[in-house]
């Protein structure tokens, strides 16, 4: 981290503006928001939209120093990544530099953000109330403070400066799919843009980890495209059903199902060309971005029918899904 000093920004963005600016309507380059808390929407600027003041700064020892510089550094170099991908509509023309950058990015994207930071907040209450529930007093607890909003901050942007490289391997270790919405329908994004979905669920457990087994993790870098890192187990299953399927048909069985689906995703990876998505798999993965976003939610289109509807029939993802224990 740096001192903060007189160009250090004070507006300072946990969703990048080079991505916000993909998502852009209008001359102005002005993006439209829907706040889930009070359920309406209005536009923004680029500037303005997911930010916060000092949002990376803290105070050391009466010093303010800031991890603004570090990820804006990131950001310059990913930027470029990013535009070559909406530019080319394709993964192929990346260099190793550019993946590992892209890995890197998404693993700050997936720990910068006010989720995160409200993770840290709960993790610590629900050990307060267990600690209290069964009798202990806190105060005498080794080891164990509750920590201030200020602390909470401090812990969360040293979690980003330490743990963002090792978090990165489980990006660059994932299949890697670049997924273009159908004509009509637009990707969204949220002030938590980085969304995950666990095919292997375990009852009773958290599901939602970038190690586990069967995770998808998908994240929108434009209105028409976004990048999802894929479990290899996933994959590996797939190819073995195309194998399975490619040995029947040249023993003359004919396959009960299409396999079209499959084929197309392989393809998809293997090239590193845009897999075209259907309208449900754009409203599911439209319906992550809602659900795992802790307020805001941004398009270019303005159209926010799909939030509304969610918030109506389920007014639980009026807020972020919050940390449990049984």
């Amino acid at each position: 981290m740096e001192e903060v000093n007189s160009s250090t920004p004070k507006k300072q963005h946990y969703v990048p503006q080079f991505i916000l600016k993909n998502f852009k309507s209008g001359k102005k380059k002005r993006i439209n928001v829907f706040d889930k808390h009070r359920k309406y929407s209005f536009p923004s600027s680029i500037r303005d939209a997911a930010s916060e003041n000092g949002f990376y700064n803290i105070d050391i020892n009466n010093v303010g120093y800031t991890l603004e510089t570090k990820l804006g550094s990131l950001e310059t170099v990913t930027s470029k990544v990013i535009s070559k991908i909406v530019r080319y509509e394709s993964l192929s023309v990346l260099s190793e530099d550019d993946f590992l950058a892209l890995c890197l990015f998404c693993s700050v994207q997936f720990i910068r953000t006010n989720k995160q930071r409200d993770a840290i907040k709960q993790q610590q209450n629900l050990a307060n109330n267990w600690l209290k529930k069964n009798g202990y007093n806190i105060d005498q607890v080794e080891n164990f403070n509750l920590l201030s909003d200020s602390e909470i901050k401090r812990c969360h942007i040293e979690i980003i400066n330490r743990e963002a490289i090792k978090l990165s391997e489980h990006f660059y270790n994932k299949e890697i799919l670049l997924k273009k919405s159908p004509v009509g329908i637009e990707f969204v994004i949220s002030d938590n843009p980085i969304t995950m979905h666990n095919h292997f669920p375990r009852e009773g457990r958290g599901n939602l980890g970038l190690a586990l087994d069967g995770i998808e993790v998908h994240m929108p870098i434009s209105n028409k495209l976004g990048i999802t890192f894929i479990c290899p187990k996933l994959i590996n299953e797939i190819r073995l059903k195309i194998e399975k399927s490619e040995f029947l048909i040249k023993s003359g069985v004919k396959l009960p199902c299409d396999m079209s689906d499959e084929y197309e995703i392989i393809n998809s990876i293997e090239s590193g060309n845009t897999l075209e998505l259907k309208a449900e798999n754009m409203e599911f993965l439209n319906s992550l971005q809602v659900i795992q976003s802790s307020r805001f939610i941004y398009c270019a289109n303005g159209d926010f029918s799909l939030v509304i509807d969610m918030l109506k029939t389920n007014p639980e993802c009026m807020y972020a899904p919050e940390i449990v224990s049984n």
